[in-house]
């Protein structure tokens, strides 16, 4: 990991850290789709211009709000999902997907 990527990193797990923020990953793209699809939904905006997400897309971001709540969705072909946001949001979806969530980044998308 170079220089850039590991100051990154360790950005992102302070704002994880001060926040109360959690990250999911890594999410099969089945299961991915079907997070971004049920929360879309239940309610919540997609604040990015959507793109078709596939499988084979190198890399796809958005972001989904309700309320003050703001989830991060990051698909890349090589790490596959990954989704970060406040804690009592995640921890039922991790439950429902059988994924635990965590406070460090395991894999780099940046």
């Amino acid at each position: 990991m170079g220089l850039f990527t590991s100051f990154k990193k360790s950005r992102l797990e302070r704002k994880f850290k001060k926040n109360e923020w959690v990250i999911i990953q890594p999410i099969p793209f089945s299961q991915f789709e079907q997070l971004i699809v049920e929360h879309v939904d239940a309610g919540w905006e997609i604040e990015d211009d959507y793109e078709r997400l596939a499988e084979t897309t190198a890399k796809w971001q958005c972001e989904l709000r309700k309320g003050t709540s703001i989830l991060t969705c990051i698909w890349t072909a090589k790490q596959q999902g990954i989704i970060y946001g406040p804690e009592r949001v995640l921890t039922g979806l991790s439950e429902k997907l059988n994924i635990p969530t965590s406070a460090t980044v395991a894999t780099t998308w940046f």
